[in-house]
């Protein structure tokens, strides 16, 4: 697992933000906005949104799109058909990048869903890093719109289509 610290992902993220330099940033959960004081320090015209308490499904449909999303805090308090649909929505219509922080495994007290590390990969997530919080897993995972399902290089008409031959039939 990563360092080790509770607190860990805010490099990583950091990271992220200034591989990126978003413009426009939401903020899911209570304490998710934390991970953005540093950035909207140093890029001010940053625009911050964020949604710290309430119906993360309502107030998530009426959000709009933003170049950089992290939510944390928010997941493993919801049933978890929601959480899906939750995330499924940040991935598919508001985010750019989406990054998520979430408990691992059953172990974790008080939890209304529990979460595997395939689940997530199952939407479409990759893995940044593992933390350790209380000797527990938590999982730092990214969805990136820009290099998610790339065009492979066979996939290209000079592999399989032969247009040259279309209109000769």
């Amino acid at each position: 697992m990563g360092n080790g610290k509770d607190q860990g992902y805010l490099a990583d993220i950091a990271m992220a933000l200034h591989e990126a330099m978003p413009d426009t940033l939401l903020a899911i959960g209570p304490q998710a906005a934390e991970v953005f004081a540093d950035y909207c320090h140093v890029k001010p015209g940053c625009a911050l949104t964020q949604l710290a308490t309430g119906d993360w499904l309502e107030q998530v449909s009426t959000a709009g799109r933003f170049d950089f999303i992290f939510i944390a805090g928010v997941l493993e308090y919801l049933p978890k058909r929601d959480a899906g649909i939750l995330l499924a929505s940040l991935r598919d219509v508001h985010a750019m990048q989406l990054y998520a922080l979430v408990p691992i495994g059953k172990a974790w007290l008080n939890h209304a869903s529990f979460w595997e590390y395939n689940e997530l990969i199952g939407f479409g997530m990759e893995r940044v890093n593992i933390y350790a919080k209380n000797g527990l897993p938590l999982a730092l995972l990214k969805f990136d719109l820009r290099t998610y399902k790339t065009t492979p290089e066979w996939f290209n008409s000079k592999y399989w289509a032969r247009p040259e031959l279309w209109d000769k039939y």
